[in-house]
């Protein structure tokens, strides 16, 4: 029986999935980061760790597209898109299908973002629902919304991961393992 990190480095669903939380932790930590820059330290243009390097909209939009892609590989992978009961379950199939469904959405979003963009030549538009520049309903603060999009779109995925990494067998050490340690 392997242990855990070998079994996830084994399997091509689950290193992606790996991936995928790794990734998408960082851009929610961007947001985080960037929403403590403009609500507690008063930078009125505080873009996250990354965001304040570049211009924000290509830099969100490549990571959301990244953080999409890899929603759709792990679906693939973990064979969700097969008709009947799932190998990793009810529940997983739920959370991965809810935050790759969520995340299509969220796309749109930076889409209709990187548009506003280039054809603005604004840094910070509003896209859709946000406040800023060429905002189409102008209803959220945009890092606010940004934030609740990323945390919607990453925590199910997350759980997800942990339904899956919490199924695979423990390696027990026996006493002739530890005497060879």
């Amino acid at each position: 029986m392997k242990p855990r990190t070998e079994a996830i480095f084994s399997s091509r669903a689950l290193t992606v999935f790996l991936a995928l939380v790794l990734v998408q932790g960082m851009h929610e930590l961007e947001h985080v980061v960037q929403v403590a820059q403009r609500t507690v330290l008063g930078i009125p243009n505080g873009n996250g760790l990354l965001g304040s390097l570049t211009d924000i909209e290509p830099l969100h939009f490549a990571y959301n597209s990244l953080y999409l892609a890899l929603l759709v590989s792990v679906f693939v992978l973990l064979g969700l898109h097969h008709d009947g009961p799932s190998p990793h379950g009810t529940l997983v199939g739920a959370l991965v299908t809810f935050s790759l469904a969520f995340q299509m959405w969220h796309e749109l979003e930076h889409v209709f973002k990187l548009v506003q963009y280039v054809a603005l030549g604004v840094n910070g538009t509003g896209g859709i629902l946000g406040q800023g520049a060429g905002g189409l309903l102008r209803i959220f603060p945009i890092p606010i919304l940004h934030l609740a999009y990323n945390t919607i779109a990453y925590v199910p995925a997350l759980l997800g991961f942990i339904v899956v990494v919490r199924q695979l067998p423990i390696a027990v050490a026996t006493r002739s393992d530890l005497a060879h340690a």
